[in-house]
């Protein structure tokens, strides 16, 4: 008996072969699970425990198992702003973005401040998930740029 080796889609999709009537096989099913970002971890995280226990509505996420956020061209240049999570409370729309200290913090900043704009204008805001160790990035950059926003512990 020959042992044929495994063949993998390399998007981990499952793959069906045809197999012609009359002959044995022996298949092995395995579900081969793509690794989630620590990232993506944390927006799952973010989503069980602090969306689910303050009452948010109507969610949406930038992950995969979520409906996404709308996106939000900028006039200025190309750039396109996906807020990490979105979701309606008490009638507004709240935006949820996790605090990340290894991107551009000008670009992070504009973020901040557009996401902040557009929620106070749709009686909500938003609301910074630090991670350990961030909270103090997250709080200066807001005190220095005047940015309107809810920071959390996370």
């Amino acid at each position: 008996m020959s042992v044929k080796k495994d063949k993998v889609c390399p998007d981990n999709q499952i793959v069906i072969f045809a197999i012609p009537s009359g002959t044995r096989v022996y298949i092995q099913m395995s579900m081969l699970a793509s690794p989630m970002s620590k990232e993506e971890e944390l927006i799952k995280k973010v989503l069980s425990t602090y969306v689910t226990r303050n009452g948010f509505t109507e969610v949406k996420a930038n992950i995969d198992g979520f409906e996404p956020p709308s996106a939000l061209n900028n006039k200025g240049n190309e750039d396109r702003i996906i807020p990490d999570i979105m979701g309606t409370r008490r009638g507004g729309r709240w935006y949820i973005e996790i605090v990340r200290k290894d991107g551009d913090a000008e670009k992070t900043v504009s973020k901040w401040k557009l996401l902040s704009i557009l929620g106070r204008a749709r009686n909500g805001g938003l609301i910074l998930i630090s991670p350990p160790g961030s909270y103090a990035f997250a709080e200066r950059l807001t005190k220095k740029h005047d940015i309107v926003v809810t920071i959390v512990k996370f």
